[in-house]
């Protein structure tokens, strides 16, 4: 590797490291989501339609007439991606239709929406809405 190159690696990790010191545990976690999502070639927020905000909201959610409720860690027009733990994800299939209830983490009004389960992971669920929600949403 040439000795510019090598600089330049060095002078990136170094203000890497140092943005990262001063995030909070959960934007590393956050962080750290996101790189490991772009690794593994899933959908980056700079190819989606509607950017992926990071929040945490508590969400009601009704799947095949049983209740949940669970942690949405990431929100957008189009859909959220919610916690669930290992007991509950073998009662979800992909493709099962929810009706959702939260407060809109912006606008802080009540949201009731519908949807439907787009993915499953080993950590919770990706939800599509079946409508956009861009009239809530702020860029």
């Amino acid at each position: 590797m040439s000795q510019k190159i090598d600089n330049e690696l060095t002078l990136i990790t170094s203000k890497l490291y140092g943005i990262i010191q001063k995030m909070t545990l959960e934007e590393r976690r956050d962080l750290l989501t996101n790189l490991e999502r772009h690794a593994n070639e899933e959908k980056s927020t700079a190819r989606r339609k509607y950017a992926r905000k990071n929040y945490r909201i508590n969400v009601d959610y009704a799947v095949e007439d049983r209740l949940y409720n669970g942690l949405a860690i990431n929100f957008s027009a189009s859909g959220m991606y919610i916690e669930a733990s290992k007991t509950v994800l073998p009662k979800f299939n992909r493709g099962n239709q929810l009706i959702l209830t939260f407060i809109h983490p912006e606008n802080k009004e009540n949201v009731k929406i519908t949807g439907e389960i787009a993915r499953i992971d080993d950590k919770g669920i990706g939800v599509q809405f079946d409508k956009n929600i861009v009239d809530w949403w702020s860029a």
